[in-house]
């Protein structure tokens, strides 16, 4: 495993530090392709999908690595082909990427079906 330059650059994007900038930019972590290509990159990926395809194959090197965890996910995204952006968009499955362990939220009503045992809150 090579840990290059733009493998830095996508892990600083989770270091504290940078969190807040990231959140304002992309939102918040697990990122998407598009998201941390947009990072990498800025305005110019949206037109470029060479460069959505490096950031895909350089975030998929990282989960095999074991650097990041990817979590799939149902999301509304609009479509290039919708007339107007009030148009309720397309759902589609979206892969995030985030540091091990904290991609997975379950989200807990604290009813009967609660397994009991020790829990600690991740924000």
């Amino acid at each position: 495993m090579r840990v290059t330059a733009r493998k830095k650059a996508i892990l600083s994007y989770f270091e504290p530090d940078n969190l807040e900038w990231v959140t304002s930019e992309t939102g918040s972590p697990p990122l998407d392709v598009s998201g941390v290509a947009y990072l990498l990159h800025g305005t110019s990926s949206f037109d470029k999908t060479y460069q959505l395809e490096s950031t895909r194959r350089t975030l998929e090197a990282m989960v095999k690595d074991g650097l990041l965890e990817r979590v799939t996910v149902y999301e509304r995204r609009q479509d290039k082909t919708q007339g107007s952006g009030d148009s309720p968009g397309v759902r589609c499955k979206v892969s995030r990427y985030g540091l091990p362990g904290k991609c997975a939220v379950v989200r807990d009503s604290g009813g009967s079906i609660s397994i009991e045992g020790e829990w600690s809150r991740v924000e």
